[in-house]
């Protein structure tokens, strides 16, 4: 018996020595979907002409901390904020302005504290300057930042056939890219600069807000795609942030199931990374040729992987994740559509196994300036069908986003954002 004892402290003080260590510094880790980081939140650098953003989770942490706050203070504040005071998940009623004082404190929350926060604070650190309807239903986003850099954010509407409509919308990480995918129009402008956590939230924050000003419920926006601008994963610690927040029920409070990123996997190894930190959340990789070859004419930066090495991290990726990801394939003209091109696709895919199997999403090209420097054209409609009937034929899970040409008439459709008027 007492060997036994001895034992079991030994085992006891070795799951001690080996457990994570517990953070000291505040942390809004109640209702947190994706576990908030071990690393004390970043110290705010807020002045009277560059108030910070409600939106930035460490700025709003650390504030809370040094200001002895608990976390239904912060509660509180994005209540407030997001859903008018009324507490809930699933309910939202965001708004563009502060919460005043008095809408603070009437829910406990210490008015020192509060006056301080609402001096130190704004509601957004970005505005939208342009918006550009589509006869899709949908809206292309001028937002300017803080930095007067831009961005633009899509919004895009679906009508199921009951009737239904929802939408979903597309954030963008940076400000244009460092990839240089050759039919894209945003690696035209290079990379200028990654985005705060805080302005890819405001995206999402705009986007409600547009919608509730058209009548539109800001609940109907249901789904988040990293479809934007830039590469979500050279901006890996941002977004990773903004998918915390997204996700956390005293914020936005999304499913990670309704938000997909979107990748070129320009270092497969951080797909495993992905998989580590956020395993709900959906993964989208721009595949575009399922040869080494194929794929380093449109994606430049595969040259410094192999398709094996990707294939590998995608299968680490669904073992963490317990599920597929979407394979996404634009379809180019004479370049990546014909029958081979095709055959190697589905070998690539059934290379995955079959118990998680990945999704191939085929996208017909959209003209693009890019594009148009390399004469890339879209498949006609048959060699398209063509291409989507012998994935069938493999038994690859496949489909045809039609929908993808959507926003065109707007410059808001796959691979065309470019900061365009």
């Amino acid at each position: 018996m007492f060997l036994l004892r001895i034992y079991l402290l030994l085992c006891a003080s070795a799951a001690t020595a080996l457990a994570p260590p517990t953070p000291t510094h505040f942390r809004l880790a109640r209702g947190s979907l994706i576990p908030p980081p071990l690393l004390p939140p970043l110290a705010p650098n807020a002045t009277p002409n560059n108030p910070l953003s409600l939106l930035d989770l460490d700025s709003i942490e650390h504030f809370a901390e040094s200001h002895g706050l608990k976390e239904a203070h912060v509660s509180t504040l994005y209540n407030a904020f997001l859903r008018r005071g009324s507490a809930g998940c699933g309910l939202s009623e965001p708004r563009s302005d502060l919460p005043s004082l008095s809408e603070l404190t009437d829910k406990s929350f210490p008015k020192s504290a509060a006056s301080s926060l609402l001096s130190s604070f704004s509601a957004l650190s970005t505005s939208v300057s342009k918006v550009v309807p589509s006869s899709s239903g949908g809206y292309r986003l001028l937002v300017l930042l803080p930095t007067g850099q831009s961005i633009e954010t899509v919004i895009i509407k679906h009508t199921h056939t009951n009737g239904k409509i929802r939408y979903t919308v597309c954030l963008s990480s940076q400000v244009g890219c460092a990839r240089a995918c050759s039919f894209c129009a945003t690696g035209t402008i290079g990379l200028k600069e990654n985005l705060p956590a805080s302005s890819i939230l405001e995206q999402f924050l705009h986007a409600q807000l547009l919608l509730a000003s058209k009548d539109i419920p800001a609940s109907s926006l249901t789904n988040v795609v990293f479809m934007g601008q830039g590469e979500p994963l050279d901006n890996y610690g941002e977004v990773l942030k903004s998918l915390r927040g997204l996700t956390h029920q005293c914020l936005f409070n999304l499913s990670p199931s309704r938000i997909t990123v979107s990748t070129v996997a320009p270092v497969p190894s951080i797909i495993k990374r992905l998989a580590d930190d956020a395993p709900a959340v959906n993964l989208a990789v721009s595949l575009h040729g399922a040869t080494q070859e194929l794929r380093e004419l449109t994606v430049p930066s595969a040259r410094g992987t192999s398709i094996e090495e990707l294939g590998a991290a995608l299968d680490y990726h669904a073992k963490k994740s317990g599920r597929g990801a979407m394979l996404e394939y634009l379809l180019i003209d004479g370049v990546n559509d014909g029958d081979l091109a095709a055959e190697s696709l589905a070998s690539f895919a059934r290379a995955r196994g079959s118990q998680l199997k990945p999704f191939v999403n085929l996208i017909p090209y959209n003209p693009t300036l890019a594009g148009a420097a390399f004469s890339y054209k879209t498949p006609t409609d048959e060699r398209i069908n063509s291409f989507h009937a012998l994935l069938k034929n493999e038994n690859i899970q496949s489909s045809v986003r039609w929908s993808s040409a959507a926003g065109r008439d707007a410059g808001a459709a796959c691979g065309q954002l470019v900061l365009g008027e």
